[in-house]
């Protein structure tokens, strides 16, 4: 969930790079030093912000950003809620993974430059659907 609310932070945290507030550009900082540490945060892969890079790349952006939509979209969801077994949650999820996994094939294998924004959009139902089997996980509907 912290990935989740982070992920909508993304624009706002690089632009706190800008602050003149110590404390501010201290966190935005400490921030970038933690995405080190799940990402490779290339420039040429990242979006900007108020004249600094993200603090992640595009790729993880949209699964982060997706993971804060699907987290909103679950948590406010009243429909009924319907048990689905592992092996749904899984096929969903590779279903999920599908856009972001073909891109990367297709990245190494045909030598390829996609762009920021298509890794992004490729990326984001992964991060929707992480965050749907994690809601479903916290509420008991996996059987």
């Amino acid at each position: 969930m912290l990935a989740a609310i982070g992920g909508v932070l993304l624009p706002w945290i690089a632009c706190a790079r800008a602050s003149s507030a110590p404390a501010i550009t201290g966190a935005a900082r400490a921030i970038y030093v933690a995405g080190h540490l799940v990402c490779h945060q290339r420039p040429e892969r990242s979006f900007a912000s108020c004249g600094y890079q993200w603090p992640v790349c595009g790729r993880c952006a949209g699964l982060y950003l997706g993971a804060a939509a699907g987290a909103i979209l679950f948590a406010c969801w009243r429909a009924e809620r319907v048990a689905a077994t592992s092996a749904v949650w899984r096929r969903r999820l590779l279903a999920a993974a599908l856009p972001t996994g073909l891109l990367w094939i297709g990245e190494f294998a045909l030598r390829v430059d996609p762009g920021t924004l298509t890794r992004f959009a490729a990326a984001v139902p992964a991060g929707v659907a992480g965050a749907a089997w994690l809601m479903a996980v916290a509420r008991g509907d996996l059987m």
